[in-house]
């Protein structure tokens, strides 16, 4: 039997965790997931090795010994590297979960000594239970004790006003061997007919021209993605593809333009609603092409506000990514278009003008290294001219050409 049982210490560090952060007001003190899971393979290792130990000779558990290991153990157990390790342990230290540790070398590793508060081996009797839980384990729900005094009726009771089916047969607690449930607030998959109903024949299957079952209209509503918004429960696929694009949207957006913001479970329900409506006219095609668009726009308004973060700002998510608000998500289209055009722009006239360099350097070599001027003329000539931009050669022409002496003159770029 291990000495250190892990779940209860799992619990213990992960309560004591939960302590440190919220007493804690500086957020680089906080103890991350990462961290977590290093002293939960800490703890694993402290307990082989105590165990190991304790077969040879039995050890005291009221002052156990210190672990003994190094990065290399630890960064092979935790999959991560010995200077993560060695950041994760300077945390742990801090934080009170190791409550010492020993340095015995580069070659020989060190000791730790975790807080026997959250080891918890100082005593091996079990812990009893308290007063309250043995209480509440005590008590019983007062429907079970009703429905244990109650007897099943030997013979069913019919309900003429439902088709001649028989669904009011009282079903005992006890004898309830289907997934539905004889109370009344405990919602089902499957019909109360559908349990032993020989008389009539009726398996439980739902006739939607004359019945309509409330768990099945539940069941319907209940199939809802994540986004908040109702999609067809047909297209699953679809609602996937939505729901992984919305989402990554979200997330993107919550980190840069509301990273220092605080958002309500609401508001970012709401968002994500609105961002439905972004991407459910488009096409599975375009998807992610209409994604990435919209990831440039988001990333021009991060550049926007970065300039001026103490007066530009966005509006809330309800109001920002509403479709219908010209000043918000929706007028960062002509943004795009205006950094696209530019873009466009830029890039011919690094064309031409890396052109005209071609020319112009070769007629700076000598002239036994030079390549033959009319075939590189008519090849930069020819590159350009696949840009379908007339204007562009002419420039060309205009740069590399004198036509007053038949010289080259240099283009000042």
């Amino acid at each position: 039997m291990p000495i250190i049982q892990y779940s209860t210490a799992f619990n213990a560090l992960d309560h004591y965790v939960k302590q440190h952060n919220t007493a804690s007001q500086d957020l680089s003190s906080h103890i991350r997931q990462a961290m977590i899971l290093t002293a939960r393979e800490i703890i694993k290792i402290y307990s082989l090795s105590l165990l190991k130990a304790n077969s040879i000779q039995a050890i005291d558990l009221e002052n156990p010994p210190p672990l003994r290991t190094n990065n290399v153990q630890l960064a092979k157990r935790s999959n991560a590297s010995t200077r993560t390790i060695q950041r994760h342990l300077k945390r742990l230290i801090e934080a009170n979960v190791i409550i010492k540790k020993i340095w015995h070398g580069s070659n020989s590793g060190y000791e730790l000594w975790l807080n026997p508060n959250i080891l918890l081996i100082s005593s091996g009797k079990p812990v009893n239970k308290g007063c309250k839980e043995q209480e509440i384990e005590n008590i019983k729900f007062t429907d079970n004790q009703f429905f244990k005094k109650a007897t099943t009726p030997t013979c069913p009771h019919t309900d003429t006003s439902n088709n001649g089916y028989i669904n009011n047969i009282i079903i005992g607690v006890h004898n309830l061997k289907t997934k539905a449930s004889s109370l009344p607030l405990t919602p089902g998959y499957a019909s109360r007919n559908a349990t032993s109903n020989n008389f009539t024949g009726y398996t439980g299957k739902i006739d939607p021209k004359k019945n309509s079952d409330a768990g099945e209209i539940e069941r319907i509503k209940r199939a809802k993605n994540q986004t908040g918004a109702e999609i067809s429960d047909v297209n699953q696929a679809r609602s996937a593809s939505l729901s992984f694009y919305i989402n990554a949207l979200w997330t993107l957006a919550r980190n840069t333009l509301y990273k220092d913001h605080y958002l309500t479970q609401s508001q970012v329900k709401k968002a994500k609603e609105l961002l439905f409506q972004w991407y459910n006219p488009v096409s599975d095609k375009k998807m992610a092409d209409v994604h990435q668009v919209y990831v440039e726009r988001i990333g021009i308004v991060q550049k926007y506000i970065a300039k001026n973060p103490e007066k530009r700002y966005v509006q809330l998510p309800y109001k920002y990514f509403d479709p219908k608000n010209p000043s918000g998500f929706t007028g960062t289209r002509t943004w795009y278009n205006q950094q696209k055009k530019r873009d466009y722009e830029v890039q011919m006239k690094l064309i031409l003008h890396a052109q005209i360099r071609r020319f112009l350097n070769n007629e700076k070599k000598a002239t036994a290294k030079q390549k033959p001027r009319l075939a590189l003329f008519r090849s930069c000539e020819t590159r350009l001219g696949k840009l379908g931009k007339p204007e562009l050669v002419n420039q060309f022409h205009a740069s590399v050409l004198n036509h007053s002496t038949h010289k080259f003159i240099q283009f000042n770029t």
